[in-house]
């Protein structure tokens, strides 16, 4: 898994390519969410177009951070989610927890809608 970071504002847009699965790219995405914690961070959009493949690992990272980015005040939005990545959302019942886009100025600006899904 590589990750490219940029920032749009006060939005951090991450770009994911390859596969998001333990041993992968699991602690890839783990160490960058929790740095971007650590210097107060806290709109991600995570775009996913290009990955391939995520694993329950990859679901876990993607859920726990969302919950640490959600207790800071903070949020994760997912961006260009794959058909395949999309049914493994839904055949975790997490179709619904994430915000989804198909724009990245639309995942950006949603930062200041102030609406949850």
């Amino acid at each position: 898994m590589t990750l490219t970071e940029r920032r749009l504002g006060d939005v951090t847009v991450l770009d994911l390519t390859g596969r998001l699965i333990l041993e992968e790219g699991d602690s890839v995405l783990r160490d960058c969410l929790n740095r971007l914690i650590e210097e107060g961070r806290f709109k991600i959009v995570l775009n996913l177009g290009e990955v391939s493949y995520i694993d329950s690992c990859g679901i876990g990272v993607l859920i726990a951070k969302f919950v640490s980015f959600r207790r800071k005040g903070g949020d994760v939005r997912l961006l260009h989610v794959t058909s395949r990545s999309m049914h493994l959302l839904e055949i975790s019942k997490l179709v619904n927890v994430f915000r989804k886009f198909d724009s990245e100025a639309d995942a950006v600006a949603s930062f200041d809608d102030g609406a949850r899904s």
